[in-house]
């Protein structure tokens, strides 16, 4: 029992450090990658970037969240 949360806590955590990393690096990939490696840094394809990081964590850790949430909810009314 103990075990099982502290792989959840972990994989929680995990999935939070996921959600961050994923934006900022279609941001700063795409601003260099989109734009060219010689030319210049432009933040429209960075935004483009930011968004794209965005909507992949939406498509992809939306619903692990959505779990996370009802875990939390089953164990506050379990503590009740």
């Amino acid at each position: 029992m103990i075990l099982q949360r502290l792989v959840g806590n972990v994989y929680s955590v995990l999935v939070e450090i996921l959600l961050w990393i994923i934006p900022i690096g279609g941001f700063i990939a795409s601003g260099i990658v989109l734009s060219g490696w010689y030319s210049s840094f432009h933040i429209g394809y960075a935004l483009l970037g930011l968004i794209g990081g965005i909507l992949l964590d939406v498509i992809l850790f939306g619903p692990l969240i959505i779990l996370f949430n009802i875990r939390s909810s089953l164990r506050n009314i379990e503590n009740k």
